[in-house]
């Protein structure tokens, strides 16, 4: 039998994730006026993060896949290795799309402007709820990243482009394969970025690249590193200006 093609592929990688997992899949089971194939990978959970993920099998809302995995990116193209949507997404298990249109808003966006790659903003909620950071995109400088990153849950690539890269995201970085892939889209090869000026995602404090001061500085040399490997420059200005950006905002959102 001939699986149907969604508009959107939303893969979320989970590893206990129980206590933040079902904001993730209610937020996509809510998405309307397109179809969607949501995938959970999961590492190896031992709370209830699968009992959560069957429950929504049971209800046709998720495709799980339980393979091994080498870390979180090596995850993400498994999953990806599932998408049969026409649009990719890579929502984390402790994020949510923040309303129940996003997903509609993207796809129109793709096809109204031919886009490569739809991308929006993002709020940051600490553990009270409490928005301690606006990540406001904006638009492309002349369609190149300088000097920024862009948030990657919201983040959304054609899947025939992504498939481009033979593999979404390079395994051998552990926090910054995001930043490479967005370098290798958008400035090695020249896709086109269509800015959605909407909140779309809302992200809790806590990932992978902030948890602690050594984690940021790890942050910082993979993008180094990574520009390097994409343009064969130094990625230290670049690096210079995005944490000049991102501070910028961190002090605007308290102000």
């Amino acid at each position: 039998m001939q699986l149907s093609s969604p508009d959107f592929s939303i893969v979320t990688v989970t590893l206990n994730s129980s206590a933040t997992l079902p904001d993730t899949l209610s937020s996509v089971a809510r998405q309307k006026s397109v179809s969607v194939q949501h995938i959970v990978k999961d590492g190896g959970s031992t709370d209830a993060t699968l009992a959560l993920a069957r429950e929504a099998v049971s209800r046709g809302q998720v495709e799980l896949i339980t393979t091994e995995d080498i870390g979180i990116y090596d995850a993400m193209n498994q999953g990806f290795a599932a998408a049969r949507g026409a649009y990719v997404g890579f929502l984390n298990s402790d994020d949510f799309l923040s309303f129940d249109g996003a997903l509609s808003e993207i796809a129109a966006l793709f096809e109204r402007d031919g886009a490569d790659i739809v991308y929006g903003d993002i709020e940051i909620v600490n553990a009270q709820g409490k928005v301690a950071r606006h990540w406001r995109s904006g638009a492309l400088n002349n369609g190149r990243l300088k000097g920024r990153q862009l948030p990657h849950p919201a983040f959304f690539v054609r899947r025939s482009v992504l498939a481009e890269l033979g593999r979404p995201f390079d395994p051998s970085y552990e926090i910054s394969a995001d930043f490479k892939q967005q370098i290798q889209l958008i400035n090695q090869m020249d896709k086109k970025a269509a800015y959605l000026p909407k909140t779309v995602v809302t992200m809790r404090q806590g990932g992978a690249s902030s948890v602690s001061f050594e984690a940021i500085v790890q942050g910082w040399k993979e993008c180094m590193r990574a520009y390097g490997e994409v343009t064969g420059k130094s990625g230290l200005g670049f690096v210079i200006g995005k944490v000049t950006r991102k501070l910028t905002q961190v002090l605007g959102s308290r102000s």
